[in-house]
């Protein structure tokens, strides 16, 4: 059962499936548009598994995304939190409902188009980084646990996105080949994240108040427009010239203050996560991982200091710029990823 989105990677990973020796079935989540009829890529999967003789099916998930994923995304701003709608999605929606869909339709295996691979090590399966440093989502997978990771295929794992487009180009699907990736969010469609959730406030009518920015002393330097419209770490967009950079390094919500000050203040030594997933048991004896909490950023090396069974303590060998709670730190060994979680503090000791 591979998800197929109708663009380049998920369409060459069913040729290469289908070249493997895989019957292959396809299908596709319609999940946050509004409109009465099927968007372009249900239809251009559809057509490409025409092409290739591939069962496709279509399934509405757009209840279940609105409720878990883009009203949540607003409600995240709203309480301070910047979210991760990406990996929420992978680890709530997306993969549940592959999984269901395969089971369905009876599939033994599950596959996307993601550049990463999936190893088995003394009885374990680990998420590996692809081959292709551009477009590497290893940081996205965490959270898939063994039961899925023991049915996953990554077709691309070991190939690079200019490969994909000549593999399509020599099948002949000169569109396949050309189409453009799909950047951000999904379900922003290019949008500001600012303009997407003013708008979702106003049809709730929900009513943000503005306040303040301030420094650390409590001056006022100026004002905001509320404080879900900024993010912990936010340097551009703020309206403020003191002749010098300035970081959103806090907010206090009781009073609708933003916080602002110099970028050393967001350096942190020590991130605790919540509802993190290990794929190692023995991970609190390696004394150097690579941790990464930005995605396409260099990771920082770190260990697991502590882990019970609500959080993760993870130690960093070097200050790193803080990223916000909400977002996600994935660890990793050589490339393997050994677990993640969500962001629930930060500090500077």
């Amino acid at each position: 059962m591979l998800a197929m989105s109708g663009g380049t990677d998920s369409s060459v990973s069913a040729m290469l499936l289908q070249e493997q020796g895989y019957l292959v079935k396809g299908v596709t989540f319609r999940m946050y548009d509004t409109e009465d009829d099927a968007p372009s890529f249900i239809e251009d999967a559809k057509v490409l598994a025409s092409k290739l003789g591939i069962e496709h099916y279509t399934i509405d998930i757009r209840r279940h995304f609105k409720r878990s994923i883009i009203d949540v995304f607003s409600q995240q701003y709203r309480d301070g939190i910047t979210p991760n709608p990406c990996v929420l999605c992978n680890n709530t929606i997306k993969w549940p409902y592959l999984v269901e869909a395969a089971d369905k339709y009876e599939c033994d295996y599950i596959a996307t188009g993601h550049y990463t691979k999936v190893t088995k090590v003394n009885g374990l399966f680990y998420i590996d980084s692809g081959d292709d440093p551009e477009k590497e989502q290893s940081f996205f997978l965490w959270g898939l646990d063994q039961k899925i990771l023991s049915r996953v295929i990554f077709p691309l794992g070991e190939l690079t996105k200019e490969e994909i487009r000549e593999m399509a180009l020599q099948r002949g699907f000169k569109k396949v080949a050309t189409k453009k990736d799909s950047m951000g969010v999904c379900f922003l469609q290019g949008e500001d994240y600012r303009h997407f959730i003013r708008k979702a406030y106003e049809d709730s009518k929900i009513t943000i108040p503005t306040g303040c920015f301030v420094d650390e002393n409590g001056a006022v330097l100026g004002t905001h427009d509320g404080i879900p419209y900024y993010t912990l770490g936010q340097r551009r967009g703020l309206g403020v010239n003191l002749n010098k950079a300035l970081y959103v390094i806090g907010r206090n919500e009781k009073n609708q203050q933003i916080i602002l000050g110099d970028k050393s203040k967001l350096q942190v030594r020590r991130i605790i996560l919540e509802n993190y997933l290990v794929s190692d048991p023995d991970i609190m004896n390696y004394e150097e991982l690579e941790v990464r909490i930005r995605y396409r950023k260099q990771f920082v090396l770190g260990h697991v200091q502590n882990c019970d069974q609500n959080t993760m303590e993870v130690i960093l060998h070097e200050a790193e710029i803080l990223e916000a709670p909400g977002q996600t730190a994935t660890l990793y060994y050589h490339g393997r990823v050994l677990a993640g979680g969500w962001i629930k503090e930060n500090y500077t000791e």
